[in-house]
Order: C-alpha cells, then structure tokens, then sequence
C-alpha cells in the first residue's frame, strides 16, 4: 500500500502545507496559509484536508516549526502558538505524528535537493565534511548537518538569538540603538525581515525626522534610496560577519547553505559584497576561511522535503 504523508512548514509568517505519497513529495499539492488569518496549525491542516484533499488519508503527519521544539511540543518563537503531536493526529487522522525545529528540515532536506535549486555565493576549496544551513527570515537561526554515511543527524539551536556582533563602528552604534530600543541587541534583530527595517530606521536618526519602511519596500526602493542602500549593505556585512563565525564555530567543509525568504531576497546582492568580505575577515585566519564554500538554497519546498525525508526514515507501516 501506498504510503501518504501530510506535512507542513511553519513559519513565524506563512504555513506551507502538502501532501507526499510513496515517500515524494507532491508538488502540486502544496497550499499556503498566511498565520495572521489563521488560529493554530490544527486548524489550518483541517482547511487544508477538507478544501483541498478530502479523500486523502494520511497515515503520518510532520511539521516543522520556526521555535524550540522538545519530543511531543513545539513552540514557535515570533508566533503565541504551541503545537503537539496529539493535536496533529487529530486534525489529521494520522496514527503518527512529528514536529520538527525548522532548521532540522532544512538541513534533513540538503541530500534531496536537485542541483538547479542551489547557486553559488563564495567557492571554497573543501568540498567534504559537515554542512551548514543558515536561515534568514521572519527571524534567525542555523544548524549544524552531520552526515553519518547512512543519513543526516541535525542538532538543533536557537542561534538568532546570541549578542550582536560589532565589527566596525557603524554596527556598534546599531548595536546601541537596538538596545535602548529593545533592551537586548540579538542577530536576529538585524538579520531578519524586521531587522532590516530595524537598520532603515536607525539610519534615518540622521535625517530631519526618523523615517520607517518594510523590508520589501527597502528592497525595492535600492536605486531610489541612499538610506535603502546603505541598509542592505549594513545588512549584507553583519549577514557575513555571522556567517563566518558560525563557520569557525562549526567548521562545515562541507559548504554552508543559506535558506528563508530574506535570505532569497538578497540575492542579486551578495557578489561582490561586504557579505564576501566580512566573512573572510578573521585575521590570521583569513585564508583558512577561503576552505568554505557558501550557497543559496532557492527552492522554497526545502522544508518540506526534509519533513518527508524524515518521516521516511521513521520506517512507519502503513495502514
């Protein structure tokens, strides 16, 4: 008997939910749900059963969250939602459920991906050992990817939420700003959709009167807009700096990838960079940083691949 999985990509913004039979994700079947409109991701997988699949019946049910997840809970860390295991059997009439960090279905995902949905950012020399996946979105995080031969261990973390790094004056002054803003200067509160916009503001503290944007208008605004400008590149160099002292934390030959939508949104933007130089920028370990290759993971059905790569190698029966 065929096996069918219902799984679900949760993030602090959007849910993407689809349905995988004999192990394959089905691409067609993919449906998203913004969080805002919606109460709890029980819920949106019973809209999603009863529009879209109402003959479907899934023996297995995974989820990956953007927050802390222990073994039957998880909770998401820029949403008031706590998820279970019990509540997404019930939604969806599975016999087994499972909730994932985000950043465990990323890095599940890497083996699964096609070659067209990676692109080359900095071209290391190493090509062999752990990897590294680095998600930039509604908020930050990352996790190690050990390859065992068989399949890949993710250890979890909560990454987006260390102390800023200062590495040049501007930063530093960023880095007081958001403290006296929000009490804690975090990476997440510059690396991340909103803290983009958090850089915008800052900046504009130099104009006549302090001005706000989204990041999708900052973006959008680069040729137009001198603050716009300055911002993605303030952006770009913290993005680099933490991307290289994650690499010399983890040491990932084996290349490090970028996921999340802000990360996708920069890029045109990384070639040539300040992103490229600060990642380097280690002193007398600058050339040792030149072993790490870096890339952009354009395939936003990532998460939900490495849902359905895990439930595979759960081994489930199916009913």
């Amino acid at each position: 008997m065929v096996a069918q999985y219902l799984v679900a990509d949760v993030g602090g913004t959007n849910t993407r939910v689809a349905l995988a039979s004999d192990g394959k994700l089905q691409i067609e079947s993919i449906k998203s749900y913004r969080n805002s409109d919606q109460s709890g991701v029980d819920t949106i997988l019973q809209k999603y059963l009863l529009q879209y699949q109402p003959s479907a019946k899934p023996s297995a049910v995974c989820v990956d969250l953007a927050g802390p997840v222990g073994t039957d809970q998880g909770e998401l860390t820029n949403l008031d939602w706590v998820v279970t295991t019990a509540q997404l059997c019930s939604a969806s009439g599975a016999e087994f459920g499972a909730i994932l960090n985000d950043m465990q279905a990323q890095g599940l995902a890497l083996s699964h991906l096609p070659a067209t949905a990676v692109s080359g950012i900095l071209k290391g020399t190493s090509h062999a050992g752990s990897h590294l996946v680095v998600n930039v979105g509604t908020g930050f995080n990352s996790a190690l990817v050990l390859d065992n031969g068989n399949n890949y261990t993710v250890p979890i973390s909560e990454t987006g939420h260390v102390n800023l790094p200062t590495p040049s004056l501007a930063i530093f002054e960023l880095h007081q700003y958001l403290t006296r803003q929000y009490g804690f200067a975090s990476v997440e509160e510059v690396l991340s959709g909103r803290g983009l916009a958090h850089i915008y503001e800052f900046l504009s503290q130099q104009e006549t009167k302090k001005l706000t944007a989204n990041s999708a208008s900052i973006i959008k605004n680069l040729d137009t807009d001198p603050l716009a400008y300055k911002a993605v590149n303030i952006f770009l160099e913290v993005f680099g700096c933490v991307c290289g002292n994650l690499a010399l934390t983890h040491l990932p030959f084996g290349g490090i990838f970028l996921v999340g939508g802000m990360a996708r949104a920069m890029a045109d933007h990384y070639q040539e960079s300040s992103f490229q130089r600060e990642f380097t920028a280690k002193g007398r370990f600058t050339d040792f940083m030149k072993q790490f290759s870096v890339h952009l993971v354009e395939d936003d059905n990532a998460a939900l691949l490495g849902c359905v790569s895990y439930l595979k190698s759960c081994n489930l029966t199916t009913r």
